[in-house]
């Protein structure tokens, strides 16, 4: 395998399916993992704001203060342990100030990294699905969903096993499948 192109685990599927754009809703694409980008919600997920790229911002905007605050909050507990070195009694509380501003400090600089890399995957994937005139997508529609529109619309995408690996219909060469206009009860 070259270098140039990239490495696809056999166990991920080769598309994600969705519909995207206003006004666009009945039209499903058929997007490649990098051009995914936040994506869009699925049936199985809640509308969630962090799933665009303004509340996505928003989120990695307020994670930064407590991702900077939170180191500061180790070095006062430094401070203070080192204080109460002459009281023991009096150390437990630089200590609990070390722990916690450790634990703040892995969760809010983690979730802030997590955001920036979010936003950075989206902008990739912006660019990489301008050239194809593809939207953003807004609702993921399962495999099923997207065989029944492009064996509407041929030509698009070929309808194969790997194209569409969780669909629940057999396909051609495969056992119970039907030729549409057949007795298939999906197009009834």
């Amino acid at each position: 395998m070259s270098s140039a192109q990239p490495r696809r685990r056999p166990d991920l599927p080769k598309y994600r399916f969705g519909t995207g754009g206003w006004n666009n809703e009945g039209v499903v694409h058929a997007y490649s993992r990098e051009e995914w980008g936040l994506g869009g919600h699925s049936a199985t997920e809640s509308a969630n704001m962090a799933n665009s790229f303004i509340g996505q911002s928003i989120v990695a905007l307020l994670m930064t203060v407590p991702a900077v605050l939170a180191p500061i909050g180790v070095l006062l507990g430094i401070v203070v342990t080192l204080r109460s070195i002459p009281d023991p009694g009096d150390m437990s509380m630089g200590l609990v100030l070390i722990f916690g501003s450790l634990m703040c400090t892995l969760l809010f600089t983690g979730g802030w990294l997590l955001s920036i890399g979010s936003l950075r995957g989206e902008l990739r994937a912006r660019k990489l699905r301008k050239p194809k005139g593809l939207p953003k997508p807004m609702y993921a529609v399962t495999d099923d969903q997207a065989r029944a529109w492009f064996e509407q619309h041929p030509g698009t995408l070929e309808i194969t096993r790997e194209n569409f690996p969780y669909s629940n219909r057999p396909f051609p060469g495969e056992p119970g499948f039907t030729a549409p206009g057949g007795t298939d009860t999906f197009y009834s």
